[in-house]
């Protein structure tokens, strides 16, 4: 009886597979692309992959010469001042960009959902979307003609009678916060927004026809007939940046960092580069370090996921 069973509920998976047969050939460049590109390094005999976070490694030494030396680099890792100063900075940019970034698309989305013609709709979508086609390096290009010492801002400032203020190279943690959520919000608003828009797109519109029947004005529906249609799609790209949180944006930070800056906004994605690349030059103290963040937004991740369930959602997986 169990033999019959197990096999049909193997028939009744291949059905499924085979019914959904052209989703599943979609996702095989997808596939393909993580396992090339994210798994199979993980195990390169070449270099350790993964395992080079627990060897003392040499650049033109094989695998297999490597002396393992355990937890060592993880020890000495959380021995260092330093790399608890770029944990804690990340952690105050990761949450910081969830609670003020990841609510501006959602909004922005639900904002242009209400402008009804046409012409304006798409002025605006492109208008917020071009943003995020400029590099972070032309993004700060930008912002030093505004806020360098002799820029457009401490101009101003100076006109009306206040003194001149180093916003890109200063220690204090506001100032560059502001800079990095402002930046990155113009820069990634109207992108984000995408996809909520799209959520919007396929909510029947014969519901707002009947929430306006019952006498429901604009703010009514936007409360009862978008947010329920968008909720699902707002909670799995909560939960996935929630699995982000120890990448605090490596990119934007890398540009934005200097030597005045570096402590307020240093972040463990910079720290990591940092030995692997600068004057240390120790990839295996990198790796351990990756590694040590990619184990915690895994949990994370999965953490997120079983709240969101607990919470009544059907969550990411």
């Amino acid at each position: 009886m169990v033999v019959d069973s197990r096999a049909d509920r193997a028939r009744k998976l291949l059905r499924r597979i085979y019914t959904c047969r052209y989703l599943y050939f979609i996702f095989i460049p997808v596939a393909l692309y993580y396992l090339v590109f994210a798994y199979a390094p993980m195990f390169n005999p070449q270099t350790g992959g993964i395992l080079m976070a627990f060897t003392r490694y040499r650049l033109h030494a094989s695998f297999s010469d490597l002396e393992w030396v355990g937890l060592h680099w993880f020890t000495a890792m959380w021995s260092r001042p330093d790399f608890w100063h770029a944990l804690r900075n990340t952690i105050i940019i990761s949450f910081g960009r969830l609670v003020i970034e990841f609510p501006f698309p959602i909004i922005l989305a639900l904002v242009l959902n209400e402008v009804t013609r046409s012409k304006p709709k798409r002025i605006f979508q492109t208008i917020f979307t071009f943003p995020h086609f400029l590099s972070w390096i032309l993004v700060y290009s930008i912002l030093q003609d505004l806020f360098q010492f002799t820029g457009a801002i401490n101009t101003i400032r100076i006109f009306l009678g206040f003194e001149p203020f180093m916003f890109l190279a200063n220690n204090y943690r506001f100032p560059n916060l502001a800079l990095l959520f402002g930046s990155s919000i113009w820069r990634g608003a109207g992108w984000g927004a995408i996809i909520y828009m799209a959520s919007i797109s396929g909510i029947d519109s014969s519901l707002y026809e009947a929430a306006k029947v019952d006498g429901a004005n604009r703010w009514h529906c936007v409360r009862h007939v978008t947010w329920p249609g968008i909720k699902s799609t707002v909670i799995v790209l909560l939960i996935l940046a929630c699995g982000n949180i120890m990448n605090g944006g490596f990119d934007q930070i890398f540009q934005f960092r200097n030597a005045v800056n570096r402590n307020a906004i240093e972040i463990l994605d910079t720290y990591v580069f940092q030995m692997a690349f600068g004057g240390t030059m120790n990839q295996s103290f990198a790796a351990a370090a990756g590694l040590f963040t990619s184990v915690i937004n895994f949990l994370l991740l999965i953490t997120a996921n079983k709240i969101s369930k607990l919470l009544g959602s059907d969550g990411l997986f």
